[in-house]
């Protein structure tokens, strides 16, 4: 699309959202992403029933026993139905009153968030010996220096987020992904650039951001594509052998850090058919880079912010790192970095006793779900030493949550170790501030700090 068309696309898009928050639907102020308080619109939802449809045009739950069982009904999945006939007249030129969809209007192509229930299943199934909380467990002590050193450089006043969370977890993923030192800087720009991808799946982005997605979506996932060829995995051409030009230019090491990273771990792990093909790889460390980068930084910025809130938990944390694990158990429930799964009905069903028509949207809007106060006692509360019990977590299996899910929940715990052990004298010296037209990760733009 031109410029011109692709910003009246996105304004209009916009535009409806706006108009249909104005008549009170919560689902459609979420949709907004304006900074309304998310607590009560998930209350408000959970007051129009277990399932109700939205003036946004889907079906919308708060629910937590129908979320938790939407997540396992196979006959839901996140990718969304093939899109209908072209706009417009026969001639093919769209009429200036047309539309198409937001997938259609930008088609973030390269973002894998919204495959098939089985295409998720079979890539957790297969990554899971190295995807996997075991297999993670044992390089969190390097993630864990990471932040560290990060915490141990700043001055006495700074940004939690932009100066220490963002850029350790980007190095960190860097080298989990393999991506070599001479990349790291550009890998560290797209990773920014491409901050807030998810959300532009719901919620129009503007124009200049919409095309910088555009250009750096490819440009990322051919730098990635690059690793997996210097990974020497097996099955892919142009591999870096002896006298390659990624030894010659930067040295064997540079050829060994390669080889020690994720895509040559992935390619060395079989399926069920032999060899995993290079395109299976590319989409775990995409979704990874793309989504787990932004998904950990708004973890581990919801852990610290909800700690300081209540500062005998947070001296309780920097006195006993045993209980790191709990602290990002309790975020992941009060406050969680992804806050709804979008899924579309395969064929006709029931869901919380309503019929849902093949096609249709099904909104689980898990966060409100995770403070149902049927199911949770004293939601609202933050405490890191709620039982386990209590937190009841929702399933993963079947969308992106199950592959990011375990490298996301243990980078947080690595970054809350080395900021409790750098910095436990940490206080916040203004407001936390979350981008808007964030609705699904709610990230945190501003988290002004001191030592």
């Amino acid at each position: 699309m031109t410029d011109s068309a692709l910003g009246r696309a996105l304004l209009t898009l916009r535009g409806v959202q706006w108009i249909l928050g104005t008549k009170g639907d919560p689902y459609a102020l979420m949709l907004r992403a304006a900074g309304e308080d998310r607590a009560e619109l998930g209350r408000r939802v959970r007051e129009r029933g277990p399932l109700y449809w939205s003036s946004a045009e889907a079906w919308v739950t708060a629910d937590y026993e129908v979320v938790a069982a939407a997540l396992t009904d196979r006959r839901l999945t996140p990718r969304p139905p093939d899109s209908g006939p072209p706009l417009g007249g026969p001639e093919g030129e769209p009429a200036p009153w047309d539309v198409p969809p937001l997938r259609e209007a930008l088609p973030l192509a390269g973002l894998p968030s919204a495959l098939d229930r089985e295409e998720y299943e079979r890539l957790q199934g297969w990554a899971a010996p190295v995807l996997g909380e075991p297999a993670l467990r044992r390089r969190q002590a390097s993630a864990v220096r990471t932040y560290r050193n990060r915490a141990a450089s700043i001055r006495e006043r700074f940004d939690l987020v932009d100066e220490v969370i963002r850029p350790a977890t980007v190095d960190a993923a860097r080298v989990l992904l393999g991506v070599p030192e001479h990349r790291a800087a550009r890998f560290a720009e797209l990773c920014g650039e491409l901050t807030g991808a998810l959300d532009a799946t719901l919620c129009p982005p503007r124009l200049d951001t919409a095309r910088r997605y555009l250009a750096s979506l490819p440009e990322l996932r051919a730098l990635l594509a690059e690793t997996l060829k210097a990974s020497g995995a097996p099955g892919v051409p142009g591999t870096p052998g002896k006298g390659s030009t990624l030894g010659a230019r930067h040295g064997a090491g540079a050829v060994r850090r390669a080889r020690s990273g994720l895509p040559r771990r992935l390619s060395a792990t079989p399926t069920l058919e032999g060899a995993p093909p290079p395109e299976d790889v590319l989409t775990v460390c995409a979704l990874l880079a793309l989504v787990g980068i932004d998904v950990t930084t708004t973890l581990t910025g919801n852990a610290v912010a909800l700690l300081l809130d209540h500062p005998d938990q947070w001296r309780a944390l920097c006195e006993d790192p045993g209980l790191v694990p709990a602290a990002v158990a309790e975020t992941l429930r009060h406050t969680p970095p992804v806050r709804l799964h979008r899924l579309y009905a395969r064929q006709d069903l029931e869901l919380a006793g309503t019929p849902v028509a093949v096609g249709e949207e099904v909104v689980l809007l898990t966060e409100a779900a995770r403070r149902d106060p049927r199911h949770h006692r004293d939601p609202d509360r933050f405490d890191i030493r709620r039982p386990a019990h209590e937190r009841r977590p929702l399933p993963e299996e079947g969308h992106a949550d199950a592959l990011i899910g375990p490298a996301a929940r243990l980078a947080a715990e690595a970054a809350l170790r080395g900021i409790a052990a750098e910095l436990p004298g940490l206080t916040r010296t203004d407001e936390v501030l979350r981008r808007l037209r964030s609705p699904i990760i709610g990230g945190v733009i501003r988290f002004p700090a001191a030592r």
